[in-house]
């Protein structure tokens, strides 16, 4: 079910076109076969990649996820076993992720909404540099330390993509609480708890990886 639920989710991505490098060309191998049918080697090319990369990052994000939230559901002792995280995360936060994934790659990839993009990579740059502060780690980003956020520089494209990216995260965040209540049978503040796991996953992997390069 998970990969009918998979391929649902990465074929409108792909054909949306998110994904897809048009710098890419085919190898000779593939090529070959799908001309003998017709079939443009290039474009077809370009698809299967695309919907190999977005079924990856779902398959990823829903792993981190499934993760993060079964041990939460562990640390409070409300576990009603893996096979309920799995309903949760595979049958109801992994339309909000891709949701998410959609809203990122416009913000990333599209033009008129370049201040929103800068807000987000300032934000994302000031999480990283609280981290290294509280490490006392004395690293540096390639970018620098950000100035300002520059929120006067965001177009009304780009504010609707900033409005539907925080709602499908917290969308997202909620169907995990509705999840941890509903399937693990989880009081109101042991649900938040392992809402709070999934949502340190990012602090757990930014100072796992300046750790891991201070030591290296």
């Amino acid at each position: 079910m998970y990969l009918v639920n998979l391929v649902a989710y990465a074929i409108p991505l792909t054909l949306a076109g998110i994904g897809i490098q048009s710098s890419q060309r085919a190898p000779a191998g593939f090529a070959d076969v799908v001309s003998s049918y017709g079939i443009d080697a290039t474009a077809s090319w370009q698809l299967l990649v695309a919907f190999v990369q977005n079924s990856l990052f779902i398959s990823i994000a829903t792993a981190i996820t499934l993760v993060t939230f079964h041990v939460g559901v562990l640390i409070v002792r409300d576990s009603q076993g893996i096979v309920q995280s799995m309903h949760t995360v595979v049958y109801t936060t992994s339309a909000y992720l891709v949701a998410t994934f959609s809203a990122v790659w416009y913000l990333t990839n599209q033009a008129g909404v370049s201040g929103a993009r800068q807000l987000v990579r300032t934000l994302q740059a000031a999480f990283v540099y609280a981290i290294i502060d509280a490490l006392g780690a004395g690293l540096e980003l390639p970018g620098g330390r950000p100035n300002s956020l520059g929120v006067e520089t965001i177009s009304t494209q780009g504010q609707w993509i900033l409005a539907i990216l925080t709602l499908t995260l917290l969308y997202y965040l909620f169907s995990l609480y509705l999840g941890a209540r509903i399937n693990h049978r989880a009081t109101r503040s042991n649900a938040v708890i392992a809402v709070i796991a999934v949502a340190l996953s990012p602090v757990v992997y930014v100072t796992g990886s300046i750790i891991t390069y201070i030591i290296a």
